[in-house]
């Protein structure tokens, strides 16, 4: 502890006297200081013990008054030299120290004023080099905390038995992970709730206590450690506590890289599972290890970013995300999202600036939720609203929010729609090449224009009767009436499924 007024008084070779002010003996002496002018309170600190001879005072009211500062602003103590200026300590001076509860002293005249400063300062560098000895010894206790319970949980539990007071982790909401003593759970919540954080430390003093706080992580924020305790920090204490968030730094993201390659260990297997002859059991145990309901899997298809690799990864990203989220990347360059809570994990992919948004930032199609074994027909529902949301221009397009049409493509069977293309539209393909007619384009203008054959030729910028005989040409190629609303509706399902196998999603 820093030297106390009391203790200064108590040296014999000091000669010191108490004049005043006997109650604030136990203050702590944080520096000595000689000063002659009126009001020396702007240079000093809270703590200081400030020695006054009175050359420089007109009189002992002025002596006085700068005691009185002094009391207002937290010092130590007055001590006030005799035998110079005063044979005694001004009556102004002690009636001051009374009224305040500031010690006044009187400092004999053959006591110099360097050597009390030499006592605060002795006593100040015998506590710093205890509390540097102190910390030497908490390096390998931190160290042998954090193999035997985790970094987290054993950094906090020997912070507090070297300092007392309480340690807590938090994560980057705030929400405490660990703290020793467990009873200190509710005033470090608030304390992270309320804390102030300017930049990668903390140091703050209120009438409580000392507070002093770190952030934990290397390349962003993954939580924050707090240490707190009614007396002050020395500087090798704040080296401890640095030292303290730097091991669990360390463990935080070795644990987080652990969890990556782990996910990408799975990768494999996931990709597997997307297939249509995949194991359902395999599927399932995959899924329900990773905390994903197996009777309830949304799956997310996210188009490839066009834009060159950032070095930014999906698994390691997905390590910090609060809910259950499966990823892999498919042949295609798609990423595939598995997860039983799509609304959060939606949110992050519709905000480019979320860590998520950043590693997947192309557009998005949503399934329905399907179960464990049925993850390819999933994947087929979600390319199928990524390829119509690409078309109109959305970022996240879910399966839920197409059309008639688009939706039996999406919830068929994968010959469904190629039983449509390979009967309609590959006929009309063949035709055109032999006759070098675009009838494709033309029964779509047709078909987009409700049969309004004035309508279509427009678009197409042909004359009605060219237009005739185009369609007369289609009836002859696929043997059907096109005037029936049933043949019109296999056309627009086989235009829509050509138009998604050419995108590459069918």
């Amino acid at each position: 502890m820093p030297l106390s007024v009391r203790e200064l008084v108590a040296r014999r070779e000091f000669g010191l006297a108490v004049a005043a002010g006997t109650a604030g003996l136990d203050r702590a002496i944080s520096w000595v200081h000689a000063s002659e002018v009126p009001d020396p309170t702007p240079w000093l600190e809270e703590g200081s013990l400030v020695l006054i001879t009175g050359v420089g005072h007109p009189g002992p009211q002025s002596v006085a008054a700068t005691a009185r500062r002094l009391a207002d602003t937290g010092a130590a103590a007055v001590g006030i030299a005799v035998d110079l200026v005063y044979d005694d300590v001004p009556s102004e001076v002690v009636q001051v120290g009374e009224e305040t509860g500031l010690p006044v002293l009187m400092v004999p005249y053959a006591t110099p004023f360097v050597a009390l400063s030499q006592a605060v300062a002795d006593r100040i560098a015998s506590e710093e080099r205890s509390a540097l000895r102190r910390a030497l010894h908490v390096y390998p206790r931190l160290t042998a905390a954090a193999l035997e319970l985790g970094a987290v949980r054993g950094a906090t539990r020997e912070l507090v038995r070297e300092y007392g007071g309480w340690a807590a982790v938090t994560d980057p909401a705030g929400h405490v992970l660990a703290v020793a003593p467990q009873s200190a759970a509710g005033t470090a919540e608030r304390t992270a709730a309320d804390a102030g954080w300017a930049g990668q430390s903390l140091s703050a003093v209120d009438s409580a206590g000392h507070l002093v706080g770190h952030t934990l992580g290397a390349d962003a924020v993954r939580g924050r450690l707090l240490l707190w305790r009614a007396e002050p920090f020395t500087r090798p204490d704040y080296t401890v506590a640095a030292a303290a968030a730097s091991l669990i730094t360390y463990d935080l993201e070795q644990r987080r890289r652990s969890r990556a390659e782990a996910r990408r260990a799975d990768a494999d297997t996931l990709r597997d599972a997307l297939r249509d002859e995949a194991d359902p059991g395999a599927a399932t145990r995959l899924v329900t290890a990773w905390g994903i309901d197996p009777g309830d899997i949304t799956v997310v298809v996210v188009h490839p970013d066009p834009r060159p690799a950032t070095g930014a990864d999906v698994h390691l990203v997905l390590t910090d995300y609060a809910h259950p989220v499966l990823a892999v990347t498919v042949d295609t360059g798609e990423t595939v999202l598995l997860t039983s809570r799509p609304e959060p994990l939606l949110a992050f992919l519709r905000d480019p600036g979320s860590p998520l948004g950043q590693v997947c930032p192309g557009p998005a199609g949503v399934s329905e939720p399907v179960p464990a074994h049925g993850l390819a027909q999933g994947v087929r529902q979600a390319r199928q609203a990524l390829a119509i949301g690409r078309t109109e221009g959305r970022a996240i397009t879910s399966v839920r929010e197409l059309g008639a049409i688009e939706l039996l493509l999406a919830s068929a069977e994968q010959s469904v729609p190629e039983l449509l293309v390979t009967r309609l539209i590959d006929p009309l393909r063949r035709a055109e090449a032999d006759r070098g007619v675009p009838l494709i384009a033309t029964v779509r203008a047709f078909l987009d224009h409700n049969g309004s054959v004035a309508r279509a030729s427009a678009e197409l910028g042909i004359h009605r009767h060219t237009l005739h005989h185009r369609l007369g040409v289609v009836r002859q190629v696929l043997g059907r009436d096109l005037d029936a609303s049933y043949v019109r509706l296999e056309l627009a399902l086989a235009l829509a499924a050509h138009a998604l196998r050419e995108d590459g999603t069918g």
